[in-house]
Order: C-alpha cells, then structure tokens, then sequence
C-alpha cells in the first residue's frame, strides 16, 4: 500500500494550551490503570510517565477537581484536567523514516535496523518521526508523534504510531486484545519444512508464535538456508528469535541466539516487520499495510546459491 500524498512539515501541533486545559472524562468499561499511565494515553499535553508524575506533584493534573498521587487507579466517570504547559517536542534526529501509510489519526512507518523505538536516547525512532510526518487536524492532536509498540534494535520494518490521544488509547487496546496481526519475514540457519507454532515460554510467559516456510536455499557456510514467515501471536521482547532458536533454526545474523561463526559482518539480522493487519481504531475500517523484504534478501540467496554451485564437492547432493 502506497503512502497517502500529504505535506511534510517541520513540527505538528504542540498541543492544547494553558488557557484551554486538557481534560478527558474516564468511559464507562474503563479504569483500573494508574493515573499517570492512564492520563498519557487520553490527554494530549502530557508526553510522558515523568511528565505526568511531576504534574500531579504541581498540582497540574486533577481528578475531578482534586489533587491525587500518581498511582491513584482511575475510575468510570473520573474527569482528568491537565492545566499545565504541553511539553515541547524533543530535538529532532535526522534520518530518513519511509512512510507507507498515513492519516489523520495514525501512521505506520518503516524503522530502519539499529535504531531504537523510543525511551531517553536522541537516537531513536519516536524523535525522528517530526518532519516525516503530516500534522493531525483532530483537537487532541499529540505533541508529537507517538509509536506505540516496539521492534527490537537490530529488527526492521513497520511500526504504528499514534498522532491522537485517543488513537494512542485505542491502539494500546487492539495491542492488548491482540487483535493486530504482525508478519514478519526471517532466514533461517538449517532446512526447516512445512508450518507450524511454536510455544515455548518466553521468560516465564506464555508465549505463542507461527511460521510458515515460503523457500529453501543451499548454502557452503550453514549447508541450507531457509525464508520463512513468522507471525508471533503473543509479543515477548525476542520472542521470534527465541522459538526459532528452540527449533534448531536460529535466525541468520543473530548475535544472542544464534550459531558461532554464522553472523554476518555488515549483514545485520534477518528479521523484518513485513505486514500489519487491524481494524482503523477510529473510522473502523480494515487497515492492511504491507512493504516488500529488504532487497539483501535476494542478494543473500542468490549470492549463497553461486557459491554453493560453485565450490561444493562433485560428490555432494
């Protein structure tokens, strides 16, 4: 899916101003989370856990009217009202974010390998979101650009990002339900066959994930090489790298689980974020966004494949 032709501009709204105070009133069926998580999440002004914390410290963030600590759980029907200055959007990082799909609400973006999604660092995905993006015309419009789940450092490949309060809330619900289907594209050491799942626990948790093999390759180096497509059902922090560890099959290039002498130096991990599928958390309509594998895919396989009919022994199968 291509990406929507909208203007890049340099910075997006800063959000609600003193004058005109963020304020969101709990729904019905919602509540039972800390009002510094809860309050990030549905009021635009408020960027942060930190930011949150330090604002019912000032007294900037009440509920209904009254001063509460940050692990105060909010209720149905609580009215949160932050009358603070919205946080200023962090320093841009300059590097280029590919954008296959965009609107007013969210953004699914291309975070390239070697890059964090967010946290404190400068480099990192979230700060440089900025200039790629269009500016949200909606009236809780974030400070900034918000992704709202994480790849691991050395993964590439898509990620949804939040441009509204309310689309932020409302995708960590789809992310929670589990309601998003990810796919992810990897090579793998070994000749692995067919489909299957794999649930072995990840770091005490239930963990589930499929695979399905798309093509197999001879290599010198690993004897077979094999593509295959992973879709993980639950999302533990490596949880693909992990199962496909446990199957005798790491991932190329993968420096924790992987296989002594079969890392490849500039090569980077086989792993890529290929396809998102979910319901528009706002306008309710499907939302299928899918870019091709990374183009050292192919260069792999066809690189491994000369060498193999070059170098191996007349005698070998």
């Amino acid at each position: 899916m291509g990406a929507m032709a909208l203007t890049r501009p340099q910075r997006i709204s800063a959000g609600p101003s003193p004058e005109r105070p963020d304020e969101h009133v709990v729904p019905a069926g919602q509540g039972g989370e800390r009002l510094d998580r809860y309050a990030i999440t549905v009021l635009p002004g408020l960027a942060t856990r930190t930011h949150a914390k330090n604002a019912t410290k000032r007294g900037e963030l009440r509920v209904n009217g009254e001063e509460r600590p940050p692990n105060y759980r909010v209720k149905p029907g609580d009215r949160l009202v932050f009358t603070g200055a919205p946080r200023p959007p962090p320093p841009i990082y300059a590097v280029p974010i590919e954008v296959p799909w965009e609107d007013d609400h969210m953004a699914v973006v291309v975070k390239p390998p070697g890059l964090v999604v967010s946290g404190n660092r400068h480099r990192s995905l979230e700060h440089a979101l900025l200039p790629h993006l269009a500016p949200s015309a909606e009236p809780d419009a974030l400070p900034w650009p918000r992704p709202v789940h994480r790849l691991d450092l050395r993964t590439g490949g898509l990620v949804m990002v939040a441009k509204t309060a309310r689309t932020r809330a409302l995708l960590g619900d789809v992310l929670k339900a589990r309601s998003a289907s990810k796919r992810y594209r990897a090579v793998l050491l070994g000749r692995l066959e067919g489909s299957g799942t794999v649930d072995l626990p990840v770091d005490g948790r239930a963990s589930l994930s499929r695979y399905e093999v798309v093509q197999h390759c001879r290599s010198l180096r690993t004897d077979w090489l094999t593509t295959v497509n992973l879709w993980p059902v639950t999302g533990r922090t490596h949880q693909l790298r992990q199962h496909m560890a446990h199957l005798g099959h790491p991932v190329l290039g993968d420096e924790v689980y992987g296989t002594q002498g079969c890392i490849l130096r500039g090569m980077g991990l086989f792993l890529w974020s290929l396809e998102l599928e979910l319901v528009h958390p706002i306008t309710g309509d499907p939302l299928r966004v899918c870019i091709p594998e990374p183009p050292k895919y192919e260069s792999l396989r066809q690189r491994e494949a000369r060498r193999w009919l070059k170098y191996r022994e007349p005698d070998s199968s």
